[in-house]
């Protein structure tokens, strides 16, 4: 049977529940604006622009496209930011392209904003020694080991100061090498 007064409360509640959505919908934009860095950057809150821009970053960085990554940092930085957070995972970015000497002078940038950032070093001296820079990987290791609290930093940092005290032995020429004698005994 059909009764009117259900037919004005469905339209009423079609209504209500339609205005609500709006509103929903309004204050969700406002506080998750479309995920275009310009129109994020044209805005005047610049820190919801740097957020964008943040958040597509760490995207591009998590899908492998570094270089991309990087640029996004790099805008960051031109943005004003001084988060130290921005400058390690600019270094991170570049040293998966292996541009290590760019790499390590965001790593330093990094640890000179944040003292305690714990990988910072550990990627800086990563960086140090694929550029066989074996004494500034020896002072960075040194100088994380007196700053880092968490065992497995420790660790790390560790293993690699002992790779950074490593000497490379001088390869030894066949010519020198007689079957079943050792070079110094030719």
């Amino acid at each position: 049977m059909f009764r009117p007064s259900s037919l004005l409360t469905a339209c009423a509640a079609s209504v209500v529940s339609s205005a609500c959505f709006a509103s929903y919908a309004a204050a969700q934009s406002a506080q998750y604006p479309a995920p275009n860095p310009q129109l994020a950057l044209a805005t005047p809150n610049a820190n919801g622009g740097m957020q964008m821009l943040r958040s597509e970053a760490s995207m591009l960085f998590s899908s492998g496209q570094f270089s991309a990554a990087a640029e996004n940092y790099k805008r960051l930085l031109q943005l004003g930011s001084t988060d130290a957070n921005d400058r390690y995972w600019l270094g991170e970015s570049i040293y998966r392209t292996g541009n290590y000497q760019h790499a390590a002078t965001a790593f330093e940038q990094a640890i000179q904003l944040d003292k305690k950032m714990t990988q910072a070093y550990i990627r800086l001296a990563e960086s140090y020694l694929a550029l066989h820079q074996r004494e500034r990987a020896l002072q960075t290791c040194k100088a994380g080991l007196d700053v880092v609290t968490d065992p497995y930093m420790k660790e790390q940092l560790s293993n690699l100061l002992k790779v950074s005290f490593y000497q490379e032995r001088k390869p030894t020429r066949s010519r020198d090498v007689r079957v079943g004698h050792f070079p110094s005994e030719s």
